[in-house]
């Protein structure tokens, strides 16, 4: 075992956030501790283990948690005195332990059933074929406006979540991703901003997103949240159409079937300073957002091309241009090397023929683009673009010429490392067995002189 803060700004070395060389063995004990920097922005992240080889299992076996900073409604303070509901989303081998459908399944027998709060939404095949699955359920009072605070704490789903009343697409706001606060990068709090509107959400696995939702009216006969069908390639997993939970009005204070033990407490009011008195009053509060002001002004150190590709069936490559491909072990020297203190844009292309989805430990990044995702008929996903992530999902390639020198799927990233961050630490594709089959490299970054 070991334990990764996901999405957290805190130090890799050990006792702090390092997966590489910190293992702790059956019957041992190790102690963790680390300082929150005063400027992390209060939202939703996770924690999970990080073993090399073994982090599918692990996290397929339910070992995760939701971690909440606090103050999100010092940055939102509508969000004060709202119902939140921490929903942690989750993966597990299917019951039936049926052959797995196609990347482009639609209705097909899904590669991992999953859970919500450990309550499980088996899948089950009849007798003609087609599957079906027991969605979990979710009360909300006639009339209210809930928080919903969305983990996809999955080892390998992914998710492309839709709120349907009676079969209609309803919107929803985004409040924050992966833990930072939409419009909240310039530093100024509270955020005045306009959230976005959307009626659906790409979700990959360890991506977060915080989202306020109404309940459905009256006379609504079937309110629910669901994951729709993902066409992840043809070497991709089958992640179909599923409801997530289905929605029923009451009257009462029950946390409902898939709440946790915080998950019916309403956030707390905070007496925010006035306008022209704000600075210094919150410790680690009226700094969120700040740690990415200025950075699209930043001058660019280095323009990176790094690329995701495969051996099937046992080896998986992320590979910076120019390099030669090199299945991931712990004693690899660092693939990249920079500097504390400068900013690089990464260009992250998809050789694959199945979608892949990276993740940059230790800090978040700025999405500029996302490009030629439609040569597969993949849209690029709804509200992420401008925003600060740590998970981004680019989508298989369609196996037409010479990917070097044709159009593959890719996002554009400005990596921010003018924090406090210094070591190694690694980056890698988020479905797990990928990641557990070499789909993963080590990041030095070295102190500012």
């Amino acid at each position: 075992m070991n334990i990764h803060y996901h999405g957290t700004n805190v130090s890799p070395a050990c006792g702090g956030d390092n997966v590489t060389k910190t293992i702790i063995n059956s019957g041992s004990t190790f102690q963790y501790g680390f300082s929150v920097p005063t400027d992390e922005p209060p939202g939703l992240y996770w924690y999970h283990p990080h073993i090399h080889g073994l982090a599918e299992r692990d996290v397929l076996g339910g070992g995760t948690g939701a971690l909440v900073v606090d103050g999100i409604q010092n940055v939102r303070p509508g969000l004060a005195n709202l119902r939140q509901r921490i929903l942690v989303i989750r993966d597990q081998p299917q019951l039936q332990g049926l052959a797995e459908g196609p990347g482009n399944c639609g209705n097909g027998v899904p590669f991992q059933d999953i859970s919500v709060n450990f309550v499980p939404v088996d899948s089950y095949q009849q007798s003609d074929g087609n599957v079906t699955f027991v969605p979990a359920v979710l009360d909300m009072k006639p009339g209210e406006t809930q928080f919903w605070r969305i983990s996809n704490s999955s080892a390998d789903t992914i998710l492309d979540l839709q709120l349907l009343y009676d079969g209609v697409p309803q919107l929803f706001a985004i409040v924050a991703i992966d833990g930072v606060a939409v419009n909240s990068q310039d530093g100024t709090q509270p955020v005045s901003g306009l959230m976005a509107q959307v009626n659906r959400f790409r979700l990959p696995p360890a991506g977060r997103v915080e989202i306020l939702v109404k309940a459905p009216g009256p006379n609504v006969r079937m309110a629910q949240l669901l994951t729709n069908n993902i066409n992840t390639g043809p070497q991709g997993d089958c992640d179909p159409t599923r409801p997530v939970f289905n929605i029923v009005l009451t009257n009462s204070n029950s946390a409902g079937p898939v709440a946790v033990s915080s998950a019916n407490s309403k956030i707390p009011v905070s007496s925010l300073p006035a306008a022209d008195d704000r600075v210094g009053k919150f410790t680690g509060l009226d700094t969120a957002g700040k740690r990415f002001q200025g950075l699209e002004n930043a001058p660019i150190a280095r323009t990176r091309i790094l690329y995701f590709s495969e051996i099937q069936p046992t080896q998986f490559f992320i590979t910076e241009q120019g390099q030669t491909p090199v299945v991931f072990d712990a004693n690899n020297p660092p693939a990249i090397t920079v500097t504390q203190g400068t900013v690089e844009k990464w260009i992250i292309k998809n050789f694959a023929q199945e979608n892949h989805e990276f993740h940059m430990h230790q800090i978040h990044f700025k999405v500029l683009s996302q490009d030629n995702f439609e040569i597969n008929g993949t849209p690029p996903a709804p509200g992420i673009d401008g925003q600060y992530l740590d998970m981004i999902e680019v989508p298989f390639w369609d196996n037409v010429g010479n990917p070097n020198q044709g159009a593959a799927p890719a996002v554009e990233l400005l990596m921010d490392f003018r924090g406090m961050i210094a070591g190694d630490f690694v980056y890698h594709c988020h479905i797990l067995s990928h990641e557990d089959l070499g789909m993963m490299a080590i990041i030095r970054v070295l102190p500012s002189p």
